[in-house]
């Protein structure tokens, strides 16, 4: 899921409906991310990083800097709760 609040929903309402045949993962670790039973499992990524790379980047371009556009990657890390597990294979649908 790419929205938190869409992805505690989702887990939230599989669990009341006991489904078990799904699995939820969503971007960015939020507190109530633990609070659900079970657990949203999460990307996190490092906002601090992303929030300063967002502003040294066009700064160094108004101060002249005109080296080629390039990638940058922000290191991500897989924080594996509850709700990310494979479903049983009997679980599986087809």
């Amino acid at each position: 899921a790419g929205n938190n609040i869409v992805a505690l929903g989702i887990v939230a309402e599989l669990a009341r409906s006991r489904r078990k045949d799904v699995a939820v993962v969503s971007f960015d670790d939020v507190p109530l991310a633990e609070a659900l039973d079970p657990a949203l499992t999460v990307v996190a990524q490092a906002p601090e990083e992303i929030g300063r790379t967002a502003a040294t980047t066009p700064l160094s371009r108004l101060d002249g800097d005109r080296s080629r556009a390039r990638t940058i990657t922000v290191p991500t890390r897989l924080i594996v709760r509850g709700s990310g597990e494979r479903p049983a294979p009997e679980l599986q649908r087809a």
